[in-house]
């Protein structure tokens, strides 16, 4: 396993990690100072699409591409959510010191309500909540709040938040 994920690998639920639904990703800067993360097809390297899951692997295959490609191009893991599966993601911005810890009040109140599996995002300042749910739509953002159940996908660090 990759240096980033060992140890944490435990922490990501086996019910996520027993489905087919995983991509690698490489981060691209945008113009507005923040970042995009670009889906990698962690079997052939090319782009991926969260809507075709001949681009998508395992668990494994997603971790060991990582290992293999860290630093030539290759940023990190992250899972794609489908109509099929019955999970949800909240993606949770801008809510987290990342040289504290400290979680703003208002994202702490989302994550203690939720009580399932969350983790630091990859900037260190936002937080991911993967839980079960349907959403009427497929998803919706509301400020600093984005939920999805298909369509897309979440980056996935292992840095589980208690």
């Amino acid at each position: 396993m990759v240096k980033e994920f060992m140890g944490k690998d435990k922490f990501i639920p086996n019910s996520l990690k027993l489905l087919s639904q995983w991509m690698c990703w490489q981060s691209r800067p945008k113009d507005n100072g923040k970042t995009d993360k670009i889906p990698i097809n962690p079997h052939t390297g090319k782009l991926a699409k969260t809507n075709d899951p001949k681009t998508w692997g395992t668990f494994d295959q997603a971790v060991q591409y990582y290992e293999k490609h860290k630093g030539k191009g290759v940023d990190g893991i992250g899972f794609v959510f489908t109509k099929d599966d019955p999970y949800a993601g909240i993606d949770l911005d801008g809510c987290r010191n990342p040289e504290t810890g400290v979680i703003e009040p208002w994202a702490v109140d989302i994550i203690k309500s939720i009580n399932s599996y969350s983790e630091v995002s990859p900037s260190g300042t936002g937080v991911k909540i993967f839980c079960k749910g349907v959403l009427l739509g497929g998803g919706m953002k509301k400020g600093n709040i984005e939920i999805y159940d298909r369509g897309r996908f979440f980056t996935i660090t292992g840095d589980v938040i208690e």
